[in-house]
């Protein structure tokens, strides 16, 4: 489609350790289109965030992306040399990491990173891109006297627009968010999930909202991608999903989300705990937690399923 602005084909990021090696990302594919939000969901280890990280070329050692291939605006980014990514990142992929806390220089005021970052991508001076800086952090509601104070100086919700605002300077077209509201209040919870629609429409970006919680996902996003022990067992439309899941594992993580409607409720938590990614299991990876296992579902590798638009990875479908 023409309004594609991200590609990822067949994908496969793994780490290399003493004696194993783990495949976090295992032949991923998904596409990201222009001006929409992408929810990418799945249990802790299940290899989202090594993926979002994949994406900006950003996997920490020992990992590695040994194939596939990450296409935005016709480029291969696993092609591309060090120095052409630096011209990526941040211009036209900008990332919000999971702890702004650790990301940010606790030695520097945050003014001067998002100086940095806006003066080592284009060509201006220091005094318009101080400019630039005052103006992205009263767009994400930080008030522009606080652009002197150094991280332990602002809350965490306050940290959490800082790296918003560091993200989305440079006005890229796509803007990777690794649980951008992990360890925030509900209401700050909200606000920064507004904040973020509210500059996905304005700047006209696409959105990649990594994250465990599907119920915010439903609520947020355009489309859902599920990934379960290092493959992509699920993509749909938030109505599909939500309405008509086709993986078990999607179907049980709708069951588990609480309904605050209902004053008594049994809350259904998945049975199990995930594989342990240095030996998975055989065949498919959740065939030990899942309540419709056939018996081919312990030996053979189930084949991805396209049609209509939906993507299942499941033997259930497709004969």
């Amino acid at each position: 489609m023409s309004d594609m602005l991200l590609e990822v084909g067949n994908l496969k990021t793994y780490y290399f350790t003493h004696g194993s090696v783990i495949k976090a990302v295992d032949d991923v594919s998904l596409e990201i289109y222009k001006r929409e939000m992408v929810g990418l969901v799945g249990e802790s280890g299940s290899g989202k965030s090594t993926l979002g990280l994949s994406i900006i070329r950003l996997v920490p050692p020992p990992g590695k992306v040994v194939d596939g291939k990450i296409i935005i605006d016709g480029e291969d980014l696993l092609k591309l040399r060090d120095k052409e990514l630096r011209r990526i990142r941040g211009k036209k992929i900008g990332m919000i990491f999971q702890d702004p806390l650790t990301c940010l220089d606790p030695l520097r005021r945050v003014g001067d990173q998002i100086i940095e970052s806006i003066t080592s991508h284009i060509k201006v001076d220091k005094e318009t891109a101080r400019e630039m800086a005052l103006k992205v952090f009263e767009r994400v509601g930080i008030s522009p006297e606080r652009i002197d104070d150094y991280p332990h100086q602002l809350s965490g919700g306050m940290r959490q627009r800082a790296m918003i605002a560091m993200a989305v300077v440079l006005n890229p077209k796509l803007l990777i968010a690794d649980e951008p509201t992990t360890a925030l209040d509900v209401v700050v919870q909200s606000r920064i999930m507004d904040l973020l629609e509210d500059l996905k429409n304005e700047r006209k970006m696409s959105i990649l909202l990594i994250t465990h919680d599907l119920a915010l996902v439903i609520e947020r996003c355009d489309r859902v991608v599920i990934m379960y022990a290092g493959k992509v067992c699920e993509i749909g439309s938030v109505e599909e999903i939500s309405n008509e899941p086709l993986h078990p594992y999607t179907k049980l993580l709708i069951e588990s989300i609480p309904n605050v409607e209902k004053t008594q409720m049994e809350l259904k938590p998945i049975p199990g705990t995930p594989p342990d990614m240095r030996n998975p299991p055989l065949g498919c990876r959740f065939w030990p937690r899942c309540p419709y296992a056939l018996d081919k579902c312990r030996s053979v590798e189930p084949r991805i399923l396209e049609t209509d638009n939906r993507v299942v990875l499941c033997h259930l479908y497709g004969g």
